[in-house]
């Protein structure tokens, strides 16, 4: 049997920031336990940490960390996530040692130590390295971490498809573009850049799965880091998030196989009509006559006269409201059905203080770099 090995003392937060990120990758449960640990190695003077799931796979290098003795260790992620994310403690420093028979990772905080089991014999699956000879695009993190949530929540939560489960990227010469959709609500979101450059032919377009969306989400949402490098080879998209100077979070994925809907016919051209709303106004009237539908029928009925408007729920059990709302609005009366999650959705993403809403075959909803569409129900006559 192998001896393990590892002496590390790091800043808490430091090395916290790192195992959190790999946890996000890490399943709650699994029928492979190994998969619920996390590979720790201390090399050259820096740490990483390794996590892996059957689909998706993360590596976080954290440098500036002082080690007495290289070596690696596999423990609970969970275990080490929450020991580090409840401690105070400015520093920590942990080491193997040995209990009997077996070795433990001692964990010396300033307000508590612990010691976690090492798993010995067994090994994560292997985590592909960021790919430094394919072709890559970079862009802010902030603005990639907003298209991310101006579009994931079109995503088909039901997990019907595959690929409308997933998101799509699309890269041509100067422009990058995600689209998600279920059929029923669309969401693009549109970043151009002249340093983008598709990684073969003269358009790229690829779908990443449900999981690795949330993951990315989960990582540029509290580590919010500087930029974002993206590449695609082997039927795997890479991510490298640059979160700070000491620390670099690689996620690897698979891509999902299948063709994504052509959706821009859908939401090119416009609407026979237009209606303009205060952002600010519709969304309250749709959080608060939401509270009078059921779960069985998100449906609420969108009434247009000339500059008038009203919402309101189809009758039912969970109560009535009939909300008036002040619009510009020029066009014929018109009944509309519309899913109020959706709507809520979009409206939660939305960045502008005026919506103007163009009537066709859907609803369609366009801001600088993004537009949404979502479809109307059918009212009972």
């Amino acid at each position: 049997m192998d001896t393990p090995s590892l002496h590390i003392r790091a800043d808490r937060e430091r090395l916290l920031a790192a195992i959190a990120a790999a946890d996000a990758v890490v399943p709650t449960t699994s029928t492979k336990p190994i998969q619920t640990h996390l590979l720790l190695e201390a090399k050259d003077g820096r740490v990483e940490v390794t996590a892996s799931d059957s689909q998706v796979g993360m590596r976080a290098v954290v440098t500036g960390i002082e080690i007495p003795l290289a070596g690696s260790v596999v423990v609970s992620s969970r275990q080490m996530a929450m020991i580090l994310k409840e401690s105070s403690s400015p520093a920590v420093e942990m080491q193997v040692v040995a209990s009997g028979d077996s070795w433990q990772l001692a964990i010396r905080l300033s307000d508590g130590d612990y010691a976690l089991p090492i798993i010995i014999g067994e090994t994560l699956p292997p985590v592909s390295f960021f790919p430094a000879d394919a072709k890559s695009i970079s862009l802010a993190g902030k603005r990639f971490e907003h298209m991310l949530r101006q579009t994931s929540f079109a995503m088909d939560k039901d997990r019907s498809s595959p690929v409308l489960s997933g998101l799509q990227i699309s890269i041509c010469a100067g422009e990058m573009c995600l689209a998600a959709t279920d059929g029923k609500v669309l969401a693009e979101a549109i970043e151009k850049d002249a340093s983008f450059l598709p990684p073969e032919g003269e358009i790229f377009q690829a779908v990443m799965p449900f999981s690795t969306v949330q993951h990315l989400a989960r990582i540029l949402g509290s580590g919010q880091p500087d930029r974002v490098q993206l590449a695609f080879a082997q039927k795997l998209v890479f991510a490298r998030l640059r979160v700070s100077g000491d620390l670099t979070v690689d996620l690897t994925s698979r891509l999902v196989e299948g063709s994504f809907p052509a959706y821009r016919m859908a939401i090119s051209g416009s609407g026979t009509s237009v209606v303009t709303f205060d952002t600010p106004a519709l969304a309250s009237a749709v959080r608060r006559v939401s509270l009078m539908i059921t779960a069985a029928n998100r449906a609420v009925v969108l009434r247009l006269e000339k500059d008038k408007a009203m919402l309101e729920n189809l009758p039912g059990s969970g109560g009535n409201a009939r909300i008036p709302l002040p619009c510009q609005y020029s066009g014929n009366p018109v009944r509309l059905g519309i899913n109020a999650a959706y709507l809520a959705d979009v409206l939660r993403v939305y960045g502008g203080e005026r919506l103007a809403v163009e009537l066709g075959r859907g609803l369609i909803m366009r801001e600088p770099g993004a537009t949404y569409l979502v479809m109307p129900i059918s009212l009972p006559s």
